[in-house]
């Protein structure tokens, strides 16, 4: 008897277990996701005690730093667009691996003696993803990171408001340390709290690939039916947005800042989108063997049956030595030859990989959408708008 699996929506939903992540709205309720409220909260989070805190700054001193927060580009993408974005990116993932992952059994891919280790990946990935030891290495990892941050910053590399006197602890402003404190380490938690959850559904996903899987190698979607775990890649396209921002946000600030031409960030923005094609489609890849097999199996199966169909056809079609019992066009042969041709034809066509480029456009686009306005930059105005008019005339 095989066993019983439930798997929900919810398998690859991250649920940290410090307290003070539930204080400030971080994790969801047990009854509901609550994504736009946690996306408010970590927003208001991360930016507003920085402004209130460059804002007291420039009440006292006097030092222009009101001034210069108010032109930091990066800090107001970060902790403004990109921050929220990580949390409401769940509810476009997380739905998505759930449904992958359920499919694969509720479909009959996974055969009977597979059902028991079926049953552990799901269990195994549940207790990974409620880990109290990757929580805590978690957060041990982001400040170690900020800590390494803080001490290599230069004065001259960073916004005015980071400073105040040099008397201060590092000499850095109160809004510096709320920003190394908490909006930094947040933003670091979430991203690695995605980086954990990507790096389970790889391992999830690698286990299946292990499987016996009950494949088809005629199956119309030219993936022997492994089609439907692309639909996962859609979950993607606001976390390529973040990441974009993220990288697109620090580069208009050293274009501001230095007079650095936007064109020389084409090399950051081809790593961001490297990095989010990775980061989506690179669990899927774990498919690539087994699709070849199939391939293999499925055409020493089924050519042999278009071989020998082919041959009864032309003995009995092409044969100029026989007369025809029937018309040729009263004869339902030709559209059965077809249908089974074209059922082989989709063996032979089976692709390597379980998704198309087409799949892939969308994040592209998501990931360099952020870097349009740097672009922009660097073309005149003037010339942007009679390119427009150009257009429409």
């Amino acid at each position: 008897m095989g066993a019983t699996v439930q798997v929900d929506e919810e398998l690859f939903d991250v649920r940290p277990v410090f307290a003070w992540q539930r204080t400030i709205g971080l994790v969801p309720s047990a009854q509901e996701r609550h994504t736009a409220q946690r996306a408010l909260n970590v927003a208001l989070i991360g930016w507003l005690p920085l402004a209130v805190f460059a804002a007291a700054t420039e009440l006292i001193f006097r030092s222009g730093t009101a001034h210069s927060f108010l032109t930091d580009v990066a800090v107001h993408i970060r902790f403004l667009i990109a921050l929220p974005l990580l949390i409401l990116a769940e509810a476009d993932a997380i739905p998505r691996f759930g449904h992958v992952a359920s499919h694969f059994l509720s479909a009959g891919f996974i055969e009977e003696q597979d059902r028991e280790r079926y049953a552990d990946a799901v269990k195994s990935t549940r207790q990974l993803l409620d880990s109290k030891v990757a929580d805590v290495a978690a957060v041990l990892l982001t400040y170690i990171i900020v800590a390494g941050l803080i001490y290599n910053l230069r004065r001259f590399e960073v916004p005015a408001w980071y400073w105040t006197s040099p008397d201060r602890p590092l000499g850095l402003s109160p809004a510096a340390w709320w920003q190394a404190l908490v909006s930094l380490p947040l933003l670091l938690f979430l991203c690695m709290g995605w980086l954990w959850r990507v790096l389970l559904w790889w391992r999830f996903l690698a286990v299946m690939a292990r499987f016996d899987l009950r494949l088809v190698p005629a199956h119309p979607d030219r993936a022997c039916g492994l089609h439907f775990v692309s639909s996962s890649l859609r979950g993607y396209r606001l976390l390529a947005f973040a990441v974009g921002a993220i990288v697109a946000g620090t580069e208009t600030n050293i274009a501001l800042r230095i007079g650095q031409q936007p064109f020389e960030s084409k090399h950051a923005a081809i790593a961001v989108v490297a990095f989010v094609l990775l980061l989506a489609a690179g669990p899927l890849l774990v498919f690539i063997p087994k699709l070849r097999t199939t391939k293999t199996q499925g055409i020493f199966k089924y050519g042999p049956l278009g071989a020998t169909v082919g041959k009864e056809f032309e003995q009995k079609w092409l044969d100029r030595s026989r007369t025809f019992d029937e018309p040729p066009l009263d004869s339902d042969d030709f559209s059965a030859m077809t249908d089974l041709y074209q059922v082989v034809g989709n063996v032979y066509e089976i692709k390597d990989l379980p998704f198309g480029w087409r799949d892939l456009y969308n994040l592209v686009i998501m990931a360099l959408l952020p870097f349009i306005p740097l672009a922009m930059m660097a073309v005149p105005l003037t010339q942007i708008f009679q390119g427009l008019m150009k257009l429409l005339l």
